[in-house]
């Protein structure tokens, strides 16, 4: 459907579109499974156990929170729980 050059620029969006969310989010939000450079791959995790911890806001709660402004459902708990 997409061919190689589309699924090339499919994988190369979603690389650079994780990186930008990762970078904008690092100074609030711990950012795991980076590589050399603090680089994602084709996925951001962020790490929002400390926002419970400290404010009893949960991953639940802010992915609810992003549907109500029109994104995309995050997918929770892996490969991290919690």
């Amino acid at each position: 459907m997409m061919g190689a050059e589309g699924l090339r620029a499919a994988t190369e969006t979603a690389i650079l579109a994780a990186n930008y969310i990762a970078r904008r989010l690092a100074p609030h939000y711990p950012v795991l499974f980076s590589g050399p450079g603090g680089l994602v791959a084709h996925e951001c995790i962020v790490d929002l156990r400390p926002l419970k911890e400290n404010s009893e806001v949960t991953v639940d709660d802010v992915a609810k929170r992003l549907i109500d402004y029109g994104f995309h459902a995050p997918t929770m708990s892996f490969p991290v729980a919690g």
